[in-house]
């Protein structure tokens, strides 16, 4: 019965009549990621690389209002240690208001909600609840195109203690191990979308 119901809600996210306003939208990004510094149980500082990364986000238009599914990946290391890596997917709920500026040129800003998988190449890969804003111009280059650029706020609740015992005799466990911290992320995007 679960199943049918998640079927008829994503259907209805989905259902509806693509008028001249309304209809889905594709969007392909890529940009540049900057990292908060976080705070390990060991008390030791954590600073990720600012590195570039790659999106894509799948819309339902409703006249001047949107919402979706968007999937970032990101690939950072230790600034202090390249040799330890660190992937993050993330997988967000995405809702967003466009404001007409000019007949081609519109303003945006959203909210999200979801989850950002976390993959270091030194420990078990672990999910986490995440949330954030985002807001852009986007210019409307005709046939179904637009290019836009943003910039995303992304915060994760990083928290280990219930999953890695970290007692100061594994170095490499101990560097990732958060007793409740946030990571804060900064996206500045550029983007293309196609609307159909």
């Amino acid at each position: 019965m679960r199943s049918y119901v998640w079927l008829a809600l994503g259907l209805g996210l989905f259902s509806g009549s693509a008028l001249a306003d309304n209809g889905f939208g594709v969007t392909l990004y890529g940009g540049k990621s900057s990292n908060q510094e976080l705070h390990t149980s060991q008390k030791a500082v954590v600073n990720l690389a600012d590195e570039n990364h790659f999106g894509v986000s799948f819309d339902r238009y409703l006249d001047n209002k949107r919402y979706g599914l968007f999937y970032s990946m990101l690939e950072t290391e230790f600034e202090d240690a390249p040799i330890q890596k660190v992937d993050m997917e993330y997988l967000m709920f995405q809702s967003a208001i466009d404001v007409n500026i000019t007949d081609n040129l519109y303003s945006y800003i959203g909210a999200q909600i979801g989850v950002n998988k976390v993959t270091p190449n030194f420990e078990e890969p672990d999910h986490f609840f995440a949330a954030g804003f985002y807001g852009g111009l986007k210019y409307d280059l005709g046939a179904g195109f637009s290019a836009q650029t943003e910039i995303r706020w992304l915060a994760s609740s990083i928290k280990n203690s219930s999953k890695v015992r970290c007692d100061g005799s594994d170095e490499d466990v101990c560097a990732w191990h958060f007793d409740g911290d946030v990571l804060n992320q900064f996206q500045l995007n550029v983007g293309l979308t196609y609307r159909f």
